[in-house]
């Protein structure tokens, strides 16, 4: 007879300690240094639409620019500053311990950080990347950027912030990710390309008319899926780490 109102008050718990979680994190993430980087590499995006404009091909230049230096880099290196740091500060100023003790569940304090940079990286990257698109007169390119864009963030996040979780010096591994695996390898070959969160992101934006991108020859169905999926396979794997750490 008690099970149901027990379930009940339950679920209230548990959005109130994850939401107590998720404000935390923000207010740890979110600082001058860090606002003022992330928006100084998308407003150089907009700059990039804006000489797009006058291409002999605006629409290809503006899915030129968003894709090799939005997807590229600025959404990656914009989750791998805030993801890394999302549990790691508190880790650096000893307040893990706090959180450790508290009785929560253990994925709650992963899946808050995933959320929380989600939050942050989402609209100060996805946004200024659709802008240039915009910028460059392209706006049929606008929709998939964003998409793409957004999507691509989730699965950054729920990387870097396990990657935050099992690897020493993360944020260095991560920028090494970036630059030798989504920007190197990828072009490659078709068989690493396959293997790279850009290039799923990128087949995204392939769907719009009259654009050649590169790397976008992933099925636009299968990326919708696998970026997701990512993101929630990030997540589990820090969740697995944060119940085996040792904090002191």
């Amino acid at each position: 007879m008690d099970t149901l109102p027990a379930a009940s008050a339950e679920r209230p718990r548990t959005a109130a300690s994850l939401g107590a979680l998720y404000r935390l994190l923000l207010r740890t993430q979110v600082t001058v240094p860090r606002l003022l980087g992330i928006v100084a590499l998308g407003a150089l995006s907009v700059l990039l639409g804006v000489f797009a404009r006058w291409d002999d091909d605006p629409v290809q230049a503006a899915a030129e620019a968003v894709t090799s230096y939005g997807l590229g880099f600025v959404v990656p290196l914009a989750a791998l500053w805030l993801g890394t740091a999302a549990i790691g500060d508190l880790v650096e100023d000893r307040l893990l311990v706090y959180l450790w003790l508290k009785p929560v569940p253990r994925w709650q304090l992963p899946a808050a950080a995933v959320l929380a940079t989600i939050t942050v990286v989402a609209p100060l990257t996805a946004l200024p990347l659709a802008a240039s698109a915009l910028a460059a007169g392209a706006g049929e390119l606008a929709v998939a950027v964003l998409l793409a864009a957004s999507l691509a963030v989730c699965a950054y996040a729920g990387l870097f912030v396990a990657a935050g979780l099992w690897l020493r010096r993360a944020a260095w591994w991560g920028l090494a990710f970036v630059l030798l695996w989504e920007n190197a390898a990828a072009y490659a070959s078709e068989g690493t390309a396959r293997f790279t969160l850009t290039s799923w992101a990128r087949s995204i934006v392939a769907t719009a008319p009259w654009v050649d991108v590169p790397l976008g020859g992933r099925s636009v169905v299968a990326a919708l899926f696998v970026l997701p999926a990512v993101a929630v396979a990030g997540g589990l794997a820090a969740t697995v780490r944060y119940r085996r750490a040792d904090v002191d």
